[in-house]
């Protein structure tokens, strides 16, 4: 099994690629790199013919804001719609709180402290394996339609991308955005214009990759449905300002109370952008339907990261921490013609895991550079519980003593999370906490610091597995692009150093 490259411009860079291949793809320390291909799990008995492949994720959407995840008041009828139809996994975890490492681990497999980009702006090394190139290389036409410029291709996140649509309307607008970036309306159109464009062979097989961004700060969903979940006469707007003068509400003990009540007109401004989103969504279901590509793609909906509102004290962020108000996201699986349709699924699982899965479906192998599990086999049977999954924040950033050089999100916070615990370490400042999610699902009672009992084994297995994968850090080189065009877009969106002054006070 060979795994294809995308094709670079300049023949030099490609012959260095060759070379580097040639000799093995050694890491700094000598070690041998080169993918090796290994099955991903047993035949699947029940496994379902699949044509194609539509993998759509939603830029920070917490899975508690969904309906079919139960939200109270959220309207969003074509994800719970294919909810109804598909698979829901109710425990599902991404590896970073930020959008360009949380997707490369989806695209990868593997751990950010593996793939090797700590944060936005930095460029993924060629020498990872992408879901894009494995399918290409398994014959698949692969596209993709970029919602926002954390994932552009400056980035190296085409890799394996035939087609790779990045335009970003808004950034020359003038409107409250004015980020690199475009509307679920304009991405919906980008794929049905580009589906209607070509003549596909009769046995063609389509990878997609879709990338929402609407749900990320600021919440100005379009009218009608800006402020359709507002209940309130408060004069907070959608802007990113807006949002700053709320966080400076809430970080004050004389004005947290106040702030509480402008943070609920967020979260309904927030949820607002969910149902424009899930309404473009619905279009595109709609689209698939009428040129005959839904019931006969596997379709896969998930995000990169959820946003912390007024929980904890990232107020109205994300990046900083691995609560699950960050890292909580959702992940439904609807398989060609509706099987397995309506199934609930309390697993624990990783984005790391989307990957494997995916390959194991369609009968392809993977690779020994994996680190996720593949889940496929749960249509078969269930599966033995899976072992912690991990996270790791991206920030705070120009802080020294959350730069380790030998990987740059080393000393931030890092957690282990099983279905029911939680083990969060944050080894720059020697902080640490313990919970119990099925008694405290909010995570508001550090066990280690509170006069609740706890199973002490459990909390010294979860320290142990945390201390060892932390230890097992191996990251391919990368670089950050430092182009002050880059840094501009990228500042906008409320990215780069800028943004670590509005985190937690330390």
């Amino acid at each position: 099994m060979r795994f294809d490259r995308r094709h670079r411009s300049r023949p030099a860079v490609l012959g260095i690629m060759i070379l580097a291949v040639l000799a093995g793809c050694k890491d700094e320390v000598g070690a041998d790199r080169t993918p090796k291909p290994v099955p991903l799990g047993p035949p699947l008995a029940n496994r379902v013919d699949t044509q194609n492949v539509i993998l759509i994720s939603v830029d920070t959407l917490r899975a508690d804001h969904l309906a079919c995840y139960g939200h109270e008041f959220v309207r969003s009828p074509a994800i719970d719609g294919l909810a109804a139809e598909g698979m829901l996994f109710t425990q599902h975890v991404g590896a970073a709180p930020t959008t360009l490492p949380s997707h490369t681990s989806l695209m990868t497999g593997t751990y950010p402290h593996t793939h090797g980009i700590p944060k936005q702006a930095y460029v993924v090394h060629p020498d990872n394996v992408m879901l894009a190139e494995m399918l290409k290389d398994a014959g698949f036409v692969t596209g993709a339609f970029i919602g926002a410029f954390p994932l552009d291709a400056s980035f190296g996140f085409d890799q394996g991308f035939e087609h790779f649509d990045a335009r970003f309307d808004l950034e020359k607008e003038d409107t409250v955005r004015d980020q690199a970036q475009r509307r679920a309306e304009a991405i919906t159109d980008s794929v049905i214009d580009w589906l209607d464009s070509r003549q596909p062979a009769p046995d063609e097989r389509l990878f997609l990759f879709i990338h929402y961004f609407d749900v990320h700060w600021p919440y100005d969903a379009p009218p009608p449905h800006r402020g359709m979940y507002r209940r309130d006469s408060l004069s907070v707007g959608t802007t990113m300002e807006d949002i700053r003068r709320v966080q400076d509400l809430l970080r004050e003990p004389a004005t947290h109370d106040e702030g509480l009540k402008y943070a609920r007109a967020l979260d309904a401004e927030y949820c607002a952008e969910i149902t424009y989103c899930d309404y473009h969504i619905d279009r595109l279901f709609r689209a698939l339907r009428n040129r005959r590509l839904y019931d006969n793609s596997l379709i896969v909906l998930t995000s990169d990261h959820g946003e912390t509102q007024h929980e904890h004290e990232n107020v109205f962020n994300h990046g900083w921490s691995v609560y699950d108000t960050e890292i909580h996201i959702p992940l439904i699986l609807r398989f060609p013609g509706g099987r397995f349709g309506g199934r609930r699924e309390d697993r624990l699982c990783s984005n790391v895991d989307v990957a494997p899965t995916i390959l194991h479906l369609l009968n392809l192998p993977g690779h020994d550079g994996l680190e996720g599990e593949s889940f496929a086999g749960l249509i078969d049977a269930p599966l033995p519980p899976r072992d912690p999954v991990f996270a790791e924040a991206t920030q705070p950033w120009t802080l020294p003593q959350f730069n380790d050089p030998d990987w740059r999100n080393q000393t931030k916070y890092q957690c282990a999370r099983t279905d029911r615990y939680k083990y969060v370490a944050r080894l720059g400042d020697g902080r640490s906490e313990f919970y119990d999610l099925q008694r405290d699902p909010a995570e508001q009672v550090n066990l280690l610091v509170s006069a609740q009992p706890y199973d002490r084994a459990v909390f010294e297995r979860m320290s142990r597995l945390l201390d060892e994968w932390r230890a097992g850090a191996r990251p391919f080189p990368s670089r950050e692009l430092q182009e002050d065009d880059t840094r501009e877009k990228l500042k906008r969106l409320g990215y780069v150093e800028d943004n670590d002054n509005q985190g937690p006070r330390q």
